[in-house]
């Protein structure tokens, strides 16, 4: 079983981490996740380092935004968005393909044709695996300038169950059981994660989800597919509320950083 550091400075792997502390899911009160007490200056090479060495150490790093700090109290604890942690292993028996079907058909129900070209009412299905590597210097170039955020470890299976793991689900408030918002979250993570190289990058309160793609795609072509997918997935693709297949396919060309929101 893989342990999380204690709480104070860590040492995990190469990375030497400053002082943080347990964070416990609220629903439950269960110990879920270690984050670090202040925002990691240079948070994305940390991540690339602590992601290298996930293979010895067991352990996901995860950037993480807390819930307006200038609005919480004294003495309250910082949330990250940790609600009711999942039972993983659902995740075995899950479709993403079932759950971006079901997306798709409620973004259709609220949006209109050309909204949706050049695809019509049907879902068109997953996408095929891209197989070219963006070379890693770009992909280091992406994380390394993202912002200071806190920096967070959770023992995951892989990068796609820390939804699942932590009981992060864009909610304040998740189905129990395998109706669970972090379980299917976590579903297309996989998928992503099997057919593009997609990591889980960064989560938050601010209900924001990133990934950092090794193999974005390369045609247009291929690109539409995915955007359909995008677009079922998630209240807004790329910091836009209101887009089209088209409009988000143009910008995953080779991109290296995905990004969703919900309202």
């Amino acid at each position: 079983m893989v342990m999380l550091p204690e709480e104070g400075p860590a040492q995990v792997g190469p990375v030497a981490l400053p002082p943080g502390r347990w964070q416990y899911s609220v629903d439950d009160g269960e110990l879920v996740a270690w984050v670090t007490v202040e925002k990691v200056p240079d948070a994305g090479r940390a991540w690339l380092a602590l992601s290298a060495a996930y293979s010895a150490t067991g352990l996901v790093p995860i950037l993480l935004q807390e819930d307006r700090p200038d609005r919480r109290p004294d003495g309250w604890e910082p949330y990250f968005g940790f609600s009711h942690p999942a039972d993983a292993t659902l995740l075995d028996r899950m479709s993403a393909g079932d759950v971006i079907a079901t997306g798709w058909d409620r973004w259709i129900g609220s949006t209109q044709a050309r909204y949706t070209a050049p695809f019509g009412r049907r879902f068109p299905g997953l996408a095929p695996a891209e197989k070219t590597h963006l070379p890693a210097a770009e992909l280091e170039k992406a994380a390394a300038a993202l912002a200071p955020a806190h920096l967070g470890l959770v023992a995951a299976h892989r990068p796609a169950d820390v939804s699942a793991t932590v009981g992060w689900s864009v909610f304040g408030v998740d189905e129990l059981g395998p109706a669970a918002r972090s379980l299917e979250i976590s579903a297309v993570l996989r998928s992503w994660e099997s057919r593009f190289g997609a990591r889980l990058l960064r989560i938050g309160a601010d209900a924001t989800l990133v990934v950092l793609v090794e193999r974005p795609p390369q045609t247009l072509e291929l690109a539409r597919r995915i955007a359909a997918e995008h677009c079922a997935f998630a209240d807004g693709v790329d910091g836009k509320a209101s887009y089209t297949v088209e409009s988000v396919a143009v910008g995953l060309v080779g991109t290296p950083t995905w990004t969703f929101w919900w309202d």
